[in-house]
């Protein structure tokens, strides 16, 4: 399962081609999408801290500006709501936690990638990263960087690849080494199928 799933994200990865530059701003505008609205996802992170990589599915659900959930069903049960600036995580058999979010700069730049994706919100995505468009219409890339050094030792880059109006694959490069790339919609139903 594991050689599969990771098998099949540098095809999903490589949708966008590096040719020809398209304009962030329209691009960001036709991925916006009404809230509340959710999407299932299998994510493969891999750590520093970790032996092997940590292979996860379940679904992300967007209420809103600043609020988003993130519901594991396999190979464990956990959810993550993300409030504002606080998150709380329960986890079956044990006593929840809650944290500042800028304590995770990770979950922060999933936050404001898929919130700012959803409402077409330019400014707000631009607030936080530099933002570069690369590919086509129909198969595109976003990378985002943080804009300073200091927010580059926490988090390095996000980026975004889809098709037409649809984000496929967010994939995350943190400053300590580690990484996730989290497949979404029917390319996670994929996965998780093989």
């Amino acid at each position: 399962m594991l050689r599969r799933a990771l098998s099949s994200i540098p095809s999903l990865l490589l949708l966008a081609s590096p040719a020809a530059a398209l304009d962030p701003d329209a691009l960001i505008a036709r991925l916006a999408r009404p809230a509340p609205a959710s999407i299932a996802f299998t994510e493969v992170r891999v750590s520093p801290l970790l032996r092997e990589p940590l292979v996860v599915s379940g679904e992300l659900e967007f209420s809103g500006p600043a609020s988003l959930d993130r519901h594991v069903r396999k190979p464990y049960r956990e959810d993550t709501a993300i409030r504002g600036e606080s998150v709380r995580v329960e986890r079956e058999g044990e006593p929840p936690r809650s944290f500042a979010l800028k304590r995770a700069p990770e979950l922060r730049g999933l936050l404001t990638g898929f919130s700012s994706l959803l409402t077409g919100d330019v400014a707000g995505l631009k607030r936080s990263f530099d933002v570069q468009a690369q590919g086509t219409e129909q198969s595109w890339t976003l990378q985002l960087v943080p804009p300073d050094a200091r927010a580059q030792r926490r988090l390095q880059k996000l980026e975004i690849s889809g098709h037409d109006a649809m984000p496929r694959c967010f994939s995350l490069l943190n400053g300590d080494g580690g990484a996730s790339v989290m497949l979404l919609g029917e390319a996670a139903a994929n996965v998780t199928a093989n």
